[in-house]
């Protein structure tokens, strides 16, 4: 059940937020972060935000928490303008409940579950998997079942809204003109299908598949039927299939596409982890130069803060109960960028920075050759990873076995054929590294080749512009959309490739990146407010204990 917009009524955000009791998923993931750092610092007139989170590698929810508002780049602003009183202001607005979205009720239990329901507002589901291809147990678990689980607390809560966090790749393998609509149990590609057995086919995979290479291709070959590429885009549409056929909830469908590094906020450039560019922009600064993509398809990224802002916006129209049923959070109907585009661009920047590194002319010229340009994928070429991959393989093998014949010593001393022989292993490892790492690009090639060559999409973002439209002078200036202006070449050179060298490719490097100094005495000063709240008396509030 969704509810319909207004478009004639002026929207105030600090009106439509305060004294508001939010629920959120997802807060440890890249875009919720934002959202939650953004929220805080434009509306802090917001009553209560609870945050679902769960332990994670030995590190309690708890602690996990902590850690994230103590020393996350994020909060960096809002650490800096509450200074001494940090704490105090968010252990104010905010509260955590440890859960698992992959478990009825939380993992919570009922009654603690319905109690937390009773006072929340909306629910903004942020959570979700974003590996393409990961196991469909784990798929199945966080994308759908922790999706419906979540959807059961919205239903019980006092406005059954609840604002779900997809992609806009739902849209499967299609390209032209994406609308912005949902129609239950119709797939990509116009296959009629039940969202209720398809889910059930799903359970029945990860139940009776023995492996993970068989439960992956099971589920695969269902996407690929209905026209969806992956798992992901699978269980992520599943979810929204499921949730839009509920009538007893209030649900609006937020589907951003690429999201990538912050424009502004919370500081130009911030990223988190490897997402979806940074893999491609790794390989392009590589010396793998034919990319396999379409350089007229476009290349729909955009900004975190952009979509951090307009979920903002989309969460208060839900409050008001005038939220349209899908909104697309897009860039290439408003400002588009093409591969050709991103991949000259990409060029420029690894040119830059190997103009920065001690090299001699004559290297930087042969690197000058060696720029990335878009080519078909459906072609075979000599300079293509299949080729290259079979050429360092072909040589370790030859290499190996001159080693096996063990006739260097003999033939040219054991002293010189001795170090001829250790030349010939360091070698021989070297093109085993180097045929590992090109079989790893093409893999990464196989899993992006939807969306980077196959499918061209052009995303409708009426929705979203009439939202925007409905907000008052003000929030319009504070809460704009802001992708209608952005410089695609200021963006790609100052913003997004230097946010990736900061924090996302030092991990495709197995490095370590780190966050900011953990503010001192932050944690103790928290644990004691938790203390006096718990020792204060209880007094009758809309804010319900999960206790």
């Amino acid at each position: 059940m969704v509810a319909t917009s207004n478009p004639s009524s002026s929207l105030s955000m600090r009106e439509s937020f305060a004294g508001r009791h939010i629920l959120v998923t997802g807060v440890s993931g890249f875009l919720g972060k934002v959202w939650l750092a953004w929220l805080l610092q434009e509306v802090p007139d917001v009553g209560r935000i609870t945050v679902l989170l769960r332990g994670k590698k030995g590190q309690g929810a708890e602690q996990r928490f902590l850690r994230i508002l103590a020393s996350s780049p994020v909060l960096r602003a809002l650490r800096q303008r509450h200074r001494g009183n940090y704490a105090e202001f968010m252990h104010d607005k905010i509260r955590m409940v440890e859960g698992e979205l992959g478990q009825p009720w939380l993992g919570l239990g009922e009654a603690a579950a319905k109690r937390l329901a009773a006072s929340v507002d909306v629910v903004v589901h942020f959570a979700g998997m974003t590996d393409f291809e990961p196991d469909p147990r784990q798929a199945l678990a966080i994308n759908v079942l922790g999706s419906l689980h979540i959807s059961d607390l919205a239903a019980l809560s006092q406005g059954k809204r609840m604002v779900y966090v997809s992609t806009a790749y739902v849209a499967g393998n299609v390209s032209g003109e994406i609308p912005e609509r949902i129609e239950v149990g119709r797939s990509p590609n116009g296959t009629p299908f039940s969202p209720s057995e398809e889910f059930e086919a799903l359970q029945a995979i990860c139940q009776q598949s023995s492996t993970r290479s068989e439960r992956i291709g099971a589920a695969s070959e269902r996407a690929r039927r209905l026209g969806w590429p992956n798992i992901y885009t699978y269980t992520k549409a599943l979810s929204e299939h499921l949730l839009a056929a509920r009538a007893d909830l209030h649900l609006t469908i937020v589907r951003p596409t690429i999201v990538e590094s912050a424009l502004r906020f919370p500081f130009p450039g911030w990223n988190e982890g490897v997402n979806t560019s940074a893999p491609l922009v790794w390989l392009l600064s590589s010396s793998f130069c034919r990319f396999p993509s379409r350089a007229h398809h476009r290349f729909d990224v955009i900004p975190v803060d952009a979509v951090a802002r307009a979920t903002s916006v989309i969460t208060a129209l839900a409050l008001k109960d005038r939220s349209e049923a899908v909104y697309h959070l897009a860039t290439s109907s408003i400002n588009p960028m093409s591969f050709g585009r991103a991949i000259d661009l990409t060029a420029l920047a690894s040119r830059r920075m190997h103009d920065r590194k001690s090299r001699s002319s004559l290297e930087k010229r042969i690197l000058k050759h060696l720029d990335a340009y878009a080519v078909d994928g459906d072609r075979p070429s000599r300079l293509g990873l299949p080729f290259l991959r079979a050429n360092a393989r072909q040589l370790r093998d030859r290499l190996q076995a001159l080693l096996a014949e063990k006739r260097l010593r003999s033939l040219l001393g054991d002293s010189l054929g001795s170090r001829v022989e250790d030349k010939l292993r360091r070698l021989s490892m070297a093109c085993k590294n180097t045929e590992r790492r090109w079989g790893q690009m093409e893999e990464m090639l196989r899993l992006y080749r939807p969306f980077i060559h196959d499918n061209d999409y052009l995303f409708q973002t009426r929705h979203i512009r009439e939202a925007y439209a409905q907000l008052n002078a003000e929030d319009r200036r504070r809460f704009a959309f802001g992708v209608e202006g952005i410089d695609w070449r200021h963006y790609w050179l100052e913003v997004q490739i230097p946010g990736l060298e900061r924090w996302s490719l030092p991990l495709l490097r197995g490095e370590k990146v780190e966050g900011d100094p953990p503010l001192e005495g932050f944690e103790e000063r928290w644990l004691d407010l938790q203390q006096a709240a718990f020792a204060r008396p209880v007094v009758p509030s809309r804010a319900v204990s999960v206790g």
